[in-house]
This record gives structure tokens, C-alpha cells and sequence, in this order.
């Protein structure tokens, strides 16, 4: 779709800047095999991605006449990055087609709307409209949902989970009262539903009976799918978190981290909000123990039920202090300092930057081109078709990988 090129090929090069960020220099072949395999660049478009790198600063060039040998990666970090292939964006210049893109997607990710109010709202010509939703839907980057009679457009990336409830929500009260409530939970992620019905509240923001009522539709329809943690003294409780990225927003590798992230923030929120005793003042502070020291300072009676889920996820262990006092200790992995690390974020800022990053993709990245075209060659095999073992090849597969 030519009128959408330069928008898809900035879009390549973001997703190949946050993979390589970090890394040595890199042979050419082997960012064309892993950008195909796995962050979905043909192989046509490799050269104009990495061009459009060099030609911002992101990457150096190693290059024998015109044939590009080596890519050593310079990307900044998130903010500079965005801020830089904003800037390349405006400056190359968008069409019309593209901005309407972009502008229907920053829209989407508050809330879903109902079709006639956005195009109203924006108010561009008909026909442009109806074919950006239309690139939209066949990119898989939109989805049109009937609900109540109305159409209303969503973006998966944001609203994959239920998508049908969350458009009969839009269709019913407004995209107003969602993006309020969905804006009021990111800004205090982990808040326990029963404090909304209690206070008619969101951390700070104060909501109306209606605005109540849609919150708890959100988590009881499993639209938000929020985390529950069970306590003698508070009983079940759920946590309200806004609805988890997908797609491109979110890497395959880092969705259980994120679900882990989702259930330390849990148990924080359930100290400051609903204790037994003390409660906890700057639950960031605590999260940011955990980061650094990998276990909480001291230890307390209520650690055993506050913590107890991320025992059973392998988040942590308690250490027994004596007298019914127990010491929350991080189970040292790389899945959990990240796990941590995400935590902090959602506390502190309500979203979290690096989750769309495939670590599986950064491994590749790093390796040589033989082990990516034997891994290519594999994926191919495995989509194309599956070879028939006999009882005896089986059992003496299985074997080896029992030992």
C-alpha cells in the first residue's frame, strides 16, 4: 500500500532500534534474517531500514562499495529514541493518509469509539477515513466491533481481551466514561476494586455511580482480567490494572514477566490499601527495595498472606524469622529482576516501556548466520509439515530429553 510506505517503514526501524539497542557490531545478513523471522521486515525493506537508521545516527555503516557488511548499533534510550524518529517523521513528512493513522491510533489506545463519533471528531474527508479504517482492519492494527446497534472501533494492541464487551461498554455509556475510568486506574495500576465501590474513587479521581459501575463491569466481564489476592482479615479482593498489551506492544517472552509484574504490584497495593495492621506508606519504595536488595528489610506477620502469591509463582520466597514473622526474599532470576523492574514502572509512571522487545529476537540478533538460517530453515519445516515418528524413534526421543 504505497500511500502508507513511509509510516510502515519508520515502524520497521523502531522495532529494529529497540532489538539491537545495546548490541555489538552486527553482520548485515544476519539483522536481514532475524529482522524476517522474527520482527516481521521483509527482506526487501531491510536496507531502507537500516539506511533510515544510519542516516538519524542510530547505527554506523560498515559497507564495502555499495554492499552494507556490518550494522554497529548508537540507539538511545526510549525517550530520546521516540523523540528522534518523531522528529525524522515530521520532517520527511507524513501524508495525509499516514497522519490520519497515526492520530486514530493514539485515540484508540485511551479508549474505543464509536465509528460516527470519530469521524465527527476528526472530521477528515469520507473517503480517506473509510480507507484508513479499512488498511486499518486488513493490518490487523484496528478492529471493528457491532454493538447496541452502533459500530465502534478498537485497536487489539490495547483491547485485545473481550473485545465484544469492551464495544458494548462504548456503545452503551460513551467512550468518555471508559477513557476516564481506563485513565484513573494508569494512574494508580493496581488498585483494589473494592475501594472503588467503597469510595467512589480511583486513587485521586472521584467517580460517579455510573463511572462505578463500569469498573466493576470492567474487571467482573474479565475485560481488565485484574489479579485477586485472599487474606483472613480482608477476605478476596481484586486489583484493577488497564487492560494488558498485546501484539506488537507486547513481546511473547515478556507476557508471563508482565502477568509477575502485575501480581508484585498486587501484593504491595494490598499492603498499603488493606492491611491487617501497618500500612504501607510508599509502596513504590518497598518495590524499589526489592529491585535493589532483592528482599524486603525486615521482617513482618503479615508478609505470609500478603506475599503468598508470589510464592506460588516463583516470585519469592519467605523466610521464617520466628514468632509468626516472615522475610519476603526475590527468587534471583532474570525473569523476576525484570518482573520487578516493570512493577516499579506501572507504581510510579502507569505504563511501562521495553515490554515489546523479544528477548528471543535480541539472542538471534547476537548469534551467526548459519545458527539463523538453520533456526529460519526450522520454522519453515515446522509450519510447512510434521514428520512422522515411529514407537520406537519416540520413545528414544523422549528419553533423551528426560535426562
Amino acid at each position: 500500500m504505497p500511500e502508507f510506505d513511509q509510516l510502515a517503514l519508520i515502524g520497521m526501524a523502531v522495532r529494529l532500534a529497540l532489538h539491537i539497542r545495546g548490541l555489538s557490531p552486527i553482520p548485515y545478513e544476519v539483522v536481514k534474517l532475524v529482522g524476517y523471522h522474527y520482527l516481521d521486515i521483509s527482506l526487501h525493506a531491510a536496507r531502507r531500514v537500516v539506511e533510515l537508521l544510519a542516516e538519524i545516527e542510530f547505527v554506523k555503516l560498515g559497507t564495502e562499495g555499495k554492499t552494507i557488511k556490518t550494522v554497529l548499533p548508537n540507539v538511545p534510550y526510549y525517550e530520546e529514541l521516540y523523540e528522534q524518529l518523531g522528529g525524522y517523521a515530521v520532517g520527511v513528512g507524513l501524508n495525509e493518509a499516514e497522519q490520519l493513522s497515526v492520530e486514530l491510533l493514539q485515540r484508540l489506545s485511551l479508549s474505543p469509539q464509536k465509528l460516527d463519533s470519530l469521524r465527527s471528531k476528526i472530521g477528515v474527508d469520507k473517503r480517506l477515513f473509510d480507507r484508513s479504517i479499512s488498511v486499518g482492519q486488513e493490518g490487523a492494527y484496528l478492529r471493528l466491533v457491532r454493538a447496541r446497534g452502533r459500530d465502534v472501533l478498537l485497536t487489539p494492541t490495547y483491547f485485545s481481551q473481550n473485545p465484544d464487551l469492551f464495544a458494548d461498554a462504548v456503545a452503551g455509556g460513551g467512550a468518555d466514561q471508559i477513557q476516564k475510568v481506563l485513565t484513573a486506574i494508569r494512574s494508580a495500576q493496581g488498585f483494589p476494586l473494592a475501594l472503588v465501590e467503597k469510595t467512589k474513587r480511583i486513587g485521586s479521581t472521584e467517580l460517579s455511580e455510573e463511572e462505578v459501575r463500569l469498573a466493576i463491569r470492567l474487571a467482573q466481564d474479565g475485560i481488565v482480567r485484574p489479579p485477586s489476592l485472599t487474606t483472613p482479615h480482608a477476605g478476596e479482593n481484586f486489583f484493577l490494572f488497564t487492560p494488558t498489551p498485546s501484539g506488537a506492544a507486547l513481546a511473547p517472552t515478556k507476557r508471563d514477566i508482565y502477568e509477575r509484574a502485575m501480581a508484585i504490584v498486587s501484593a504491595v497495593r494490598q499492603g498499603q490499601f488493606l492491611p491487617q495492621k501497618y500500612a504501607i506508606r510508599e509502596p513504590g519504595a518497598i518495590i524499589y527495595t526489592l529491585r535493589t536488595e532483592l528482599k524486603l528489610r525486615r521482617a513482618t506477620t503479615e508478609a505470609a498472606q500478603q506475599y503468598k502469591n508470589l510464592v506460588h509463582l516463583r516470585i519469592a520466597v519467605l523466610a521464617d524469622a520466628g514468632s509468626g514473622f516472615k522475610q519476603l526474599h526475590i527468587i534471583d532470576t532474570e525473569e523476576n529482576r525484570e518482573a520487578l523492574d516493570i512493577a516499579y514502572r506501572l507504581v510510579n509512571a502507569g505504563f511501562v516501556k521495553g515490554i515489546e522487545v523479544d528477548e528471543d529476537a535480541r539472542k538471534a540478533i547476537q548469534q551467526d548466520q548459519s545458527f539463523i538460517e538453520s533456526l529460519v530453515a526450522s520454522g519453515k519445516l515446522q509450519k510447512t509439515r510434521k514428520v512422522a515418528l515411529s514407537e520406537g524413534q519416540q520413545q528414544q526421543l523422549d528419553l533423551i530429553f528426560l535426562k
